[in-house]
């Protein structure tokens, strides 16, 4: 009987460590579910992060566009009573006599670089 109770034994511990691998298993997989949702919010932050960029990039255009226009303005266009219509020319009345934009109030830096402070 001593051969039946070896055996009986090794399959006790054989059951035990299978056990413990199923045990294993399944906290294994419910760690990787977790991160395979992480993972995809994750990738649907990016895809946000990506649009709210897109945006930017569109906005920073615009804004250079603008500035750009600007610069066929000089100081003088922005005097008071320079659109006066008393005060038109022969030359000013065949042009678009219309009032320039006001300039920019605020400034955008579009440089790629960020500075940060290290005085702390």
């Amino acid at each position: 009987m001593d051969e039946l109770e070896e055996k009986k034994l090794s399959k006790q511990r054989e059951l035990a460590a299978l056990k413990r691998i199923t045990s294993l298993t399944d906290d294994m997989r419910k760690q990787l579910d977790g991160l395979s949702e992480q993972v995809d919010q994750i990738h649907s932050n990016a895809g946000s992060v990506a649009n709210v960029m897109a945006n930017w990039d569109s906005i920073r255009k615009y804004i250079s566009e603008a500035s750009l226009g600007l610069l066929q303005y000089a100081e003088g266009d922005y005097e008071v009573g320079m659109w006066d219509s008393n005060k038109k020319t022969t030359t000013d009345e065949d042009q678009d006599n219309t009032e320039p934009l006001p300039e920019a109030l605020v400034r955008i830096s579009v440089n790629n670089k960020t500075e940060t402070s290290n005085s702390e």
